[in-house]
């Protein structure tokens, strides 16, 4: 079994939210501070303390001597590469082989155990539709130990081993004089690209459950694997539809004029204020 594993340490009310969608149809495991425990109430989750893995020493001293190059502040930048080396101790104790991570403001609307991932490792992977777009995401994936090592090891040899990567390093200095930075979902990128480990791109169609079921990127987005102005929207978000026959929501893919059914919502940036209550009624009833 895959369980999700959400990192959020501050309560926030769309946290709540999220946790009602998801929990219906998996179980989570969610890693944060104390003001998030209350919400071990929900049956499909257990909270674990975030302070067993933020003091260890080695991501301590990644901490001190992370060099904060983004064009948000420091600490939401570090935090932001701390998530995934929190998960990957947390599996480790766990004797977790592979999990499945969440941000806390994405929603997995079916059983992700039930889903026909291609690859141990598997997320969402945009084109470089500009140079420099080195983008993959794991707001919505499936992950196993060997993933998490490939890269605590890229992150810690740029910036504690000091260990040259031009790769990394050009990106950085792209963004220097152009928007974007370089974040962890560069390393996402950089493992893909370079083909250190296979990787199901979560943003491909495939059937599950007799109809045609996808990944996406950000309510806001129209983005898919074939254009960046590949699914429907209205009022500059995602048109998402509801079949109640099939207890399933879907978008309609503009160039082929057909549906497909959605495994997440991802409400990303200022989308997070529709991650309510409402989206709870409209989802889970």
């Amino acid at each position: 079994m895959y369980p999700i594993v959400i990192v959020h340490e501050e309560y926030t009310d769309f946290l709540k939210s999220s946790i009602e969608i998801t929990g219906k149809n998996n179980k989570i495991f969610l890693i944060g501070n104390e003001s998030v425990k209350h919400l071990e109430s929900h049956p499909s989750v257990s909270y674990i303390d975030i302070k067993k893995y933020t003091k260890l020493d080695k991501l301590q001293q990644f901490q001190n001597e992370f060099i904060h190059e983004g064009d948000k502040d420091r600490r939401t930048y570090m935090f932001w590469f701390l998530r995934l080396l929190i998960m990957y101790e947390f599996a480790k104790d766990h004797s977790l082989q592979s999990f499945f991570p969440c941000d806390s403001d994405n929603v997995v609307l079916k059983d992700i155990n039930k889903f026909p991932f291609s690859s141990k490792n598997a997320f969402l992977i945009a084109k470089e539709w500009t140079p420099f777009n080195h983008s993959a995401s794991i707001h919505s994936g499936l992950l196993n130990l060997d993933f998490c090592r490939i890269y605590e090891q890229l992150l810690f040899d740029f910036y504690l081993n000091k260990k040259e990567n031009s790769f990394f390093t050009k990106k950085i200095e792209f963004h220097k004089s152009n928007p974007g930075s370089f974040c962890d979902m560069t390393i996402y990128f950089y493992i893909y690209k370079k083909k250190l480990l296979e990787i199901d791109n979560l943003m491909q169609p495939r059937i599950f459950d007799a109809q045609k079921h996808v990944f996406t990127s950000s309510y806001a987005s129209s983005e898919g694997i074939e254009s960046k102005n590949q699914y429907k929207l209205r009022f500059k978000k995602q048109l998402i539809k509801k079949d109640r026959k099939n207890n399933s929501f879907y978008l309609i893919n503009k160039k082929l004029n057909e549906k497909e059914y959605i495994m997440n919502i991802h409400f990303q940036g200022k989308q997070k204020k529709f991650l309510n209550q409402k989206m709870v009624n409209w989802i889970n009833y």
